[in-house]
């Protein structure tokens, strides 16, 4: 028995934090120790709990689960949409509606699985509208550099120095080796934010250095298999409702077609649906190549405006027209 002479619903979690102290992994404690502190706790909190509801004026619904992470967030993490009543396959629900409105052009394939002690949340990308990663001419000088350290670390190339053949070399590794592979700008940022979405619902305060493992769910993050994933090109549907931004009355040239600015842009005013608010999206008329598409951008961010990857375009909160006709 851990606990002593328990007076009190609030006394019990007094003496569960002074416990969990001084016990607990992260200050030195015994896992052991620790998982058997929380057994005992679970065990008398809702005999307690009985007895505070009886005279409070406003009953506790906590559960024990929920007041234990109250401490251990203190020492470990927990997401802003972690809920301990929330079960796994709730959580693999949530965030495959999330990622099927929030990124209607690619397919995803989420799923969750129990073993004995545990269970784990899995998002794969099946399908894409277009090339995921970017081809090895596309790679910057730091791109190219990473790359050429990583395929030196597994001895996929002979080092030295960065030589015509080496660079051939490194070309065949990074064009067979998913390992090598780095995704295009939309993607990366696509994958960063299901990642921050599916942890939002995670808690986790383990420690792997001493084999202590409290997580509600294990996650690996998105698994996209660079052989696995077929490219179906798909136009976004831009709907009345719901996450990013939709089409309200575009702003026209008179002929109901977007309005073009010279020979390079073309805008289109539109409401975000988050908030209601009148946005005016911009996008690019002609091609251009990877180092003028940077100075734009920069030149866009300048100018108030920033990068939507659900438009595609570029969004600004005031009309931008006269801005884009000095640019153009």
């Amino acid at each position: 028995m851990y606990f002593k002479n328990v007076s009190s619903f609030e006394d019990l979690k007094s003496q569960y934090r002074v416990l969990a102290k001084k016990n607990h992994p992260d200050a030195g404690g015994d896992p052991e120790t620790m998982k058997a502190i929380n057994r005992e706790y679970d065990t008398l909190f809702p005999i307690w709990q009985h007895r505070h509801n009886q005279t409070a004026e406003t009953p506790d619904t906590e559960t024990a689960s929920g007041s234990r992470v109250r401490f251990y967030t203190q020492n470990g993490w927990a997401g802003d949409r972690y809920d301990p009543e929330m079960s796994t396959k709730e959580v693999a629900a949530r965030v495959r509606a999330y990622v099927k409105e929030t990124y209607p052009t690619y397919k995803f394939s989420v799923r969750y699985s129990h073993a004995s002690m545990c269970s784990e949340v899995h998002v794969e990308l099946k399908e894409a509208p277009r090339d995921i990663y970017l081809g090895f001419d596309d790679l910057d000088h730091d791109q190219v550099i990473e790359a050429w350290t990583k395929a030196i670390r597994n001895s996929w190339v002979k080092g030295g120095t960065l030589d015509d053949r080496e660079m051939a070399e490194l070309r065949k590794v990074y064009e067979e080796v998913s390992f090598m592979k780095v995704y295009t700008e939309e993607v990366d940022a696509m994958v960063k934010d299901i990642d921050r979405e599916v942890k939002s619902y995670q808690y986790d305060d383990c420690d792997g250095m001493i084999d202590y493992f409290n997580v509600n769910f294990y996650w690996f993050g998105v698994k996209t298999d660079w052989k696995g994933v077929k490219i179906v090109p798909r136009t976004p549907r831009l709907k009345e409702s719901g996450a990013g931004l939709q089409t309200a009355e575009p702003k026209t040239s008179g002929s109901g077609e977007p309005a073009a600015i010279g020979q390079d842009y073309e805008i289109r005013e539109t409401q975000h649906t988050k908030t209601g608010e009148k946005i005016f999206v911009v996008k690019l008329v002609k091609k251009v190549d990877r180092d003028e598409y940077l100075k734009i951008a920069e030149r866009m961010k300048g100018a108030g405006g920033y990068y939507s990857r659900f438009v595609h375009g570029f969004v600004f909160k005031e009309d931008p027209s006269e801005f884009l006709k000095e640019a153009a």
